[in-house]
C-alpha cells in the first residue's frame, strides 16, 4: 500500500517537474534571453569621500555594461533603472583601486560585464591657504592720461585643493584691460592661481573667484579733451539739403599751457567746409582752427603744422523738408545746491519732416536737454537729448557732445553769441498725374518767422 502511494507521489512530482520544464521552454521560446552590450552609458557616482581629502586626477564618470535579459526586459530598459558607484569610505590619502558596483532595479536583467570593473583613485589631503591678490593692468591709458594704481576688493583670496598643487601656488593673479577708457574703470575680474614660473594652476578652488578692480584714470597736466564743432559755408544745390554732419573723432585731446587751456571753451572749430552747390555727400579731412599755443596730440588725427585734422562727413540729400534750429542747452537732474553752465551754451539742431510742420515750428517747440543726474562738481562731457514736436525727426546735433561745468555757488551763464534762429531749406514736390512735367512749390529760399 505504501509502495503504491510512493509510486503515485513520484509520478505526480515527475509530472509537475516535466510541466515546469515544458513551461520554461515555451516561455524561453516566446521571450528568449538576449545577451549584448547596452547602448547607453551609466553615470558613475562617487560616495563617501573621506573628510579633509580630495580626489586628485581624473576619474571615469561613465560605465558601459554587457547584459543578459529577456526580450521584454530589453524593450523596457532605460538608464534610470541602473545605478553605478564607487565607495571611498574609510580610504586614506594615497592611490587606491576601487571596485565599481552596479545595481539594477529589474531582477530579470543580469550584468555579464562592466567596463571599467574598478577605478584607480588618488586621494590627497585637502588644504587651503590665503594669498594676496595681484592685478596687472595690461594696456596703457590713452595719450594724455595716466592710470593710477588699481584698488582691489578684496585684497586676498583663499586657495583650496590638493596639497601637492596648493604648495606650488606663488600668487593669485588677475589681468585688467583699460580699453581706451578716459575715466575711472571698475570691473570684476577672474582670478587664477600661478606658480613661480607664472603658469596657471588647475584643480584648485579660489574663494572668491573674482575680484572687484577700480583703476582711477586722470588727465595729465597740460592736456584737455574738447569737442569738435564743424563750420559749414555755402549753400547746397537747389532741391537739396544737409541731412547730417558727422565728425570723426568727435572729441580731441589738446595740449598747451595752463592759462591757454583754461581760456578754451569746451569745443574747437574746424576750418570751413564749403558745401556750395553740392548734390552728393561730402567727405573731407579738415584741419582744426586752434588758438595759438594749442596743438592736438591724438596720433590718428594729424593735420598741417600744429592743427589736428578730423574726418568730416556732410550728408547731402534731396529735400523732404529740413531746418536748422539753434537752441540753448537746458539742464535736468541738477541738485538744488548746485549750478551749471554749458560750453557751448547753444547747439545747432538739424531737423527733418513735413514742410508744413517745419514752417509752423517755433523756437520754443525744440528743447535741448543735458541730464546731470548724480553728477558731482567739476567738468563733464554730456551727450544732450532733444525734444521736438511729433512728426519731426532729429537728424543731428552740433556739437553732439558738450562740456558741462557744475559748481557749488553762483555761476555766470555765458551770454549766447547768436539769437535763436531757424534756417529753412527750400523744397519741391511733383504734381500727381503729370507725365513729363513737375510743379515746383519752392525753388527759392523761404522765410520762416520764429516766435521766441
Amino acid at each position: 500500500m505504501l509502495r503504491r502511494m510512493l509510486q503515485g507521489l513520484s509520478t505526480v512530482v515527475l509530472s509537475v517537474v516535466l510541466a515546469v520544464m515544458v513551461w520554461f521552454v515555451a516561455v524561453r521560446e516566446e521571450n528568449p534571453p538576449i545577451e549584448e552590450d547596452y547602448r547607453s552609458t551609466i553615470s558613475l557616482e562617487i560616495e563617501n569621500l573621506p573628510p579633509e581629502t580630495v580626489i586628485f586626477g581624473d576619474v571615469p564618470d561613465r560605465v558601459t555594461l554587457r547584459l543578459r535579459a529577456p526580450q521584454s526586459s530589453w524593450d523596457e530598459l532605460s538608464p534610470d533603472k541602473f545605478r553605478a558607484w564607487i565607495d571611498l569610505n574609510g580610504l586614506t590619502p594615497g592611490l587606491h583601486d576601487v571596485p565599481v558596483q552596479i545595481e539594477v532595479s529589474d531582477r530579470s536583467v543580469d550584468v555579464i560585464q562592466k567596463r571599467p570593473t574598478s577605478v584607480n583613485v588618488r586621494l590627497e589631503s585637502l588644504v587651503q591657504s590665503q594669498f594676496p591678490i595681484r592685478v596687472e593692468v595690461v594696456d596703457a591709458a590713452p595719450l594724455g592720461y595716466i592710470a593710477r594704481p588699481p584698488v582691489l576688493d578684496p585684497i586676498t583670496a583663499t586657495v583650496s585643493g590638493p596639497a601637492s598643487v596648493v604648495n606650488q601656488v606663488n600668487q593669485v593673479w588677475a589681468e585688467m584691460y583699460l580699453r581706451g577708457a578716459k575715466e575711472r574703470v571698475e570691473r570684476s575680474v577672474d582670478l587664477t592661481a600661478r606658480n613661480l614660473d607664472g603658469e596657471a594652476l588647475t584643480r584648485l578652488t579660489i574663494t572668491p573667484p573674482k575680484v572687484h578692480v577700480s583703476v582711477p584714470i586722470d588727465q595729465r597736466f597740460g592736456y584737455r579733451d574738447v569737442s569738435v564743432s564743424v563750420v559749414i559755408s555755402g549753400e547746397v544745390a537747389s532741391g537739396y539739403w544737409v541731412s547730417n554732419i558727422s565728425v570723426d573723432p568727435s572729441t580731441v585731446t589738446v595740449i598747451g599751457g595752463p592759462t591757454t587751456l583754461n581760456n578754451i571753451p569746451g569745443f574747437v572749430e574746424t576750418f570751413e567746409v564749403d558745401v556750395s552747390d553740392a548734390t552728393d555727400d561730402i567727405i573731407e579731412r579738415v584741419a582744426l582752427d586752434l588758438p595759438p599755443g594749442i596743438s592736438v596730440v591724438q596720433a590718428e588725427t594729424q593735420g598741417n603744422g600744429n592743427s589736428g585734422g578730423v574726418l568730416v562727413t556732410v550728408d547731402v540729400a534731396a529735400i523732404e523738408g529740413g531746418i536748422t534750429v539753434q537752441r540753448p542747452v537746458t539742464f535736468q537732474g541738477l541738485r538744488e545746491t548746485r549750478l551749471a553752465s554749458a560750453s557751448p551754451s547753444q547747439v545747432d539742431v538739424i531737423l527733418s519732416g513735413p514742410l508744413p510742420r517745419l514752417q509752423s515750428l517755433t523756437a520754443r517747440d525744440v528743447t535741448v536737454i543735458a541730464d546731470l543726474f548724480g553728477m558731482d562738481p567739476g567738468l563733464h562731457k554730456v551727450k544732450p537729448s532733444v525734444v521736438v514736436p511729433e512728426g519731426l525727426r532729429v537728424e543731428s546735433v552740433l556739437p553732439d557732445i558738450i562740456e558741462i561745468e557744475i559748481r557749488v555757488g553762483q555761476l555766470t551763464t555765458p551770454t549766447p553769441t547768436r539769437p535763436a534762429t531757424i534756417t529753412p531749406t527750400p523744397t519741391f514736390t511733383a504734381t500727381a498725374g503729370l507725365t513729363a512735367t513737375a510743379a515746383i512749390t519752392a525753388s527759392v529760399p523761404v522765410t520762416v518767422t520764429v516766435t521766441p
